[in-house]
């Protein structure tokens, strides 16, 4: 078994080596706040040592992957630029190795986690995280800021299919009749709906949506 740090270590160099959006691999991550939500995601769908993460000012927070990110970066191991963190020549030979050792789930969740929030606004990202996992905005200094934010930011990211109509609704606290409604009075069409499967939306009381990645 794997200690706590040495697979914070791992999935940091896991995640700067998978590709996201883009489709390329070593894709940028556009800074520290989406290194840290991407992490903090991670760790909620892969077993790994879910206690690093702590509500903080901006949210989830984890000293621990703060400091290994600061120390790959001391190292040689990831640079930065306009485009955010990537892993050096050096750090991108390492995390091939590791790639090729992780299993297939793993690393097709890293690649959903890092395609669903890298390519997101700061706005989003924060909405995002906050009202999926709300008890981790509770220390938040910009959370006032992020709930006045929060309609607006759902539609955006519905809109862009990064999350469903149901996950929009909830995000946006308002009850998903009200919310279709609101989306048709933006002229904004709930898309990829048959009648049958806006049905189910409707009435389903499936797993909670913060448990999993797929939104």
């Amino acid at each position: 078994m794997e200690e706590g740090s040495d697979l914070v270590e791992k999935y940091l160099f896991l995640l700067l080596y998978s590709d996201g959006v883009s489709n390329q691999q070593n894709e940028p991550i556009r800074g520290d706040t989406w290194l840290q939500k991407e992490m903090f995601l991670i760790s909620r769908n892969i077993k790994t040592p879910k206690e690093e993460f702590q509500p903080d000012f901006y949210g989830p927070f984890s000293e621990t992957v703060d400091e290994y990110s600061e120390q790959l970066e001391i190292s040689g191991y990831i640079t930065r630029d306009a485009k955010g963190l990537k892993l050096t020549p050096r750090g991108e030979q390492i995390a091939s190795k590791m790639w090729q050792g992780e299993n297939e789930e793993n690393k097709k969740t890293i690649k959903d986690v890092k395609s669903l929030l890298n390519d997101m606004t700061i706005d989003e990202l924060l909405v995002f995280i906050y009202f999926t996992y709300e008890k981790f905005a509770e220390q938040s200094e910009v959370k006032d800021e992020i709930e006045r934010k929060k309609v607006d930011a759902s539609i955006s990211l519905f809109k862009r299919h990064k999350i469903s109509l149901k996950c929009a609704a909830n995000i946006a606290k308002i009850p998903l009749q009200q919310y279709i409604t609101l989306l048709q009075n933006l002229k904004i069409p709930v898309y990829e709906y048959t009648d049958e499967e806006l049905r189910e939306e409707l009435t389903s009381r499936g797993a909670d949506s913060s448990q999993h990645i797929s939104h």
